[in-house]
């Protein structure tokens, strides 16, 4: 029984050793596959991915509907001001998304690293203990970039709402061809702040991508064969 035991033992001592020689800089230690705690922040992130990009459609449609609105030969004020808010308040709704979507990327990143913290004390040697932590701190960094670009796109995009709104609100009241003339020493602040909350949606596309797509590639690396 115990020569049995032994034998048990080593078997998955080596199937484990196999593993970890067959990803690059100890992947398998990361992300080993489905069920890891590192896939509730992914899937946090994921959600993210969709709200960045649906915010990022509903800016640009509220800000297109303003161009038309403001526009010199516009037609149809009263069903493109219409138009114009209920755009808005979609934008309101995403931004309130995005929020949400913030504290929870961040909430789950911090339970992951303080877990992660706790364990790397319970590592009896510093080989293994070390790559655990190189790999917390390369995850951390990552995460922390898409938090920041998030964050980014919720400074611009605020203010930018605020701004929507207050155009809603002189259309309302103003909608003719020789009011909405008088606004044409308000466009180009407005243009370039809509630019520069554009080019953060992007930025925060961009990190998103890259966390998702290093967590693909890790755990594809993770999976395949040994050699």
């Amino acid at each position: 029984m115990l020569r049995t035991l032994r034998t048990v033992a080593v078997v998955l001592l080596l199937s484990l050793a196999s593993a970890c020689r067959s990803t690059s800089n100890g992947s398998f230690l990361l992300f080993g596959g489905s069920g890891m705690p590192q896939e509730d922040l992914v899937e946090r992130v994921r959600g993210a991915q969709d709200e960045v990009s649906e915010g990022r459609e509903d800016f640009g449609a509220a800000f297109n509907l303003y161009q038309r609105l403001s526009a010199p030969q516009a037609v149809e004020l009263d069903e493109l001001s219409d138009d114009f808010a209920d755009s808005i308040e979609s934008c309101a709704a995403r931004a309130s998304d995005v929020a949400e979507r913030i504290e929870s990327v961040r909430g789950e990143a911090d339970a992951l690293f303080k877990g992660w913290n706790e364990q790397l004390a319970r590592f009896s040697g510093e080989t293994l203990r070390k790559k655990s932590e190189a790999m917390m701190l390369d995850t951390q960094a990552r995460a922390q970039r898409v938090l920041a670009a998030l964050e980014r796109v919720e400074a611009r995009a605020q203010p930018m709402l605020l701004k929507l709104q207050d155009y809603a609100l002189f259309f309302h009241h103003n909608l003719n061809a020789r009011a909405i003339a008088t606004l044409q020493d308000t466009y180009k602040d407005f243009d370039s702040e809509f630019k520069a909350l554009e080019g953060e949606f992007g930025k925060a596309q961009a990190e998103i991508t890259a966390f998702l797509d290093q967590f693909v590639e890790q755990r594809a690396a993770a999976a395949a064969p040994a050699k």
